[in-house]
C-alpha cells in the first residue's frame, strides 16, 4: 500500500515469485531447502551445559536441532498447531485468483477495479505493464469441491456462471488467464480472540505471518504483516538477553496488531460481501450500508490501521550479524 495524501491510499501490487526471489538471493547459497516437510517437534529444556533448542524432524528422515525455531508454516501450520493455537475458521467465503499474461503489453492503467454484485466482489490489479492478477470472491458453494482441483473448471465456472454477468472487460482478462496461476480456495482466518491470548510463544519457538494471525485478503494485510512481523522479530531478539525472551516479547508486541488486522478484515469483506449467507432482507440492509456509509466513510477510517512504523532498518553487514 502507499499514500501520496494524507486522505488518499494507493495500491501497488507485488509479484509474489519476485518477492520470495528477492528475499532468497539475501540468504547464503543452500541456506533454503525444498521438499522438506515438517513432520514432528521436540523442545529440549536448558541444562547446566547447553542452552535451550528444539529439534525437528522431516519427513525424508532428516533432523535438524535450531536454536530457535520461527514457524512461517502458512495458515496449516505445524508449527502453530504444536503450540496449541486454535484452528483457522472458514469465513464462508472462498476465492479465485488468477494472473492474466499479455507479452505485448495490456494497456489498463495501474489501479484496482473492483466489481459488486448479490454475493459476488470480482476485480482487477495490474501488477506490471504485461500481467494482471485478477479476483472473485464467492460465498462458498458445493461446485467448489468438484472444480478446486481443475483449473479449466474453474474458468468455467468464472465466464459461465459465477462471473458472467460481470462486464465484458472483466471477462476478457479472465479468458487470458495462465491455467498455471489459477486456483479457489474458501478463505480462513483465526478467530480474533485465539490470536490475542492464544499461545504464540513457547520457549524458543514461535510463529509469524500466517501461521501466527492468518486474515481474509480485504485489507490487503497479509503479506504487509508477515514483513511486520519479521522487523519487530528481528529487533526484539538482538535486544534480548536469551532468545526465549525476545520471542515473548516479539508476541507481546504483535498480538494487539494482529488481532485487530485480522477482525478489520473480517469484517470489511462480511461488508463488501453484502453479508456473508445472510437472508434476503439482511442482505439487502448490508448492501444499503455498504454502498451508502461504509466505502464513503468506515472503509477510509479502516485503511489507517494499515499504515505502521516500522522504525529505522538498519542494514546488516554481512550475513553472520
Amino acid at each position: 500500500m502507499g499514500r501520496e495524501r494524507s486522505d488518499e491510499v494507493r495500491m501497488r501490487a507485488v509479484d509474489r515469485k519476485a518477492l520470495l526471489d528477492a528475499l532468497a538471493d539475501e540468504l547464503p547459497p543452500g541456506m533454503v531447502r525444498f521438499s522438506s516437510k515438517l513432520v514432528s517437534i521436540d523442545a529440549i529444556p536448558a541444562t547446566s551445559g547447553s542452552s535451550e533448542a528444539t529439534v525437528l524432524r522431516l519427513e525424508d528422515g532428516a533432523v535438524i536441532r535450531a536454536k530457535i525455531l520461527i514457524g512461517c508454516d502458512g495458515v496449516h501450520s505445524v508449527v502453530a498447531r504444536w503450540l496449541g493455537l486454535s484452528e483457522p475458521l472458514r469465513s464462508g467465503r472462498s476465492t479465485i485468483r488468477g494472473l492474466s499474461v499479455y507479452p505485448s503489453g495490456h494497456g489498463l492503467k495501474q489501479e484496482i477495479r473492483q466489481y459488486l454484485s448479490n454475493g459476488i466482489r470480482a476485480g482487477l490489479l495490474p501488477i506490471s505493464n504485461t500481467g494482471i492478477y485478477w479476483y472473485l470472491v464467492n460465498n462458498t458453494i458445493p461446485q467448489e469441491k468438484v472444480a478446486s482441483a481443475d483449473p479449466v473448471k474453474i474458468l468455467r465456472e468464472v465466464t459461465e456462471n459465477l462471473g458472467a454477468h460481470l462486464p465484458a472487460e472483466y471477462l476478457d482478462v479472465v479468458r487470458n488467464t495462465d491455467l498455471r496461476n489459477l486456483s479457489w480456495a474458501p478463505l480462513l482466518y483465526r478467530n480474533p480472540w485465539g490470536v490475542l491470548t492464544g499461545k504464540a510463544a513457547r520457549g524458543t519457538v514461535t510463529v509469524a505471518g500466517d501461521a501466527f494471525h492468518p486474515m481474509t485478503p480485504e485489507m490487503a494485510q497479509g503479506g504487509c504483516s508477515a514483513l511486520e512481523d519479521a522487523v519487530v522479530l528481528a529487533r526484539a531478539l538482538s535486544q534480548a538477553a536469551t532468545p526465549s525472551e525476545g520471542l515473548a516479547a516479539y508476541v507481546a508486541k504483535r498480538r494487539g496488531r494482529a488481532t485487530w488486522l485480522v477482525a478489520v478484515a473480517y469484517v470489511s469483506g462480511w461488508v463488501q460481501q453484502g453479508g456473508t449467507n445472510v437472508h434476503a432482507a439482511v442482505g439487502w440492509v448490508v448492501r444499503l450500508f455498504r454502498d451508502w456509509i461504509f466505502f464513503r466513510f468506515v472503509f477510509p477510517r479502516l485503511a489507517d490501521t494499515m499504515w505502521y512504523n516500522c522504525g529505522d532498518l538498519v542494514p546488516c553487514k554481512n550475513h553472520t550479524e
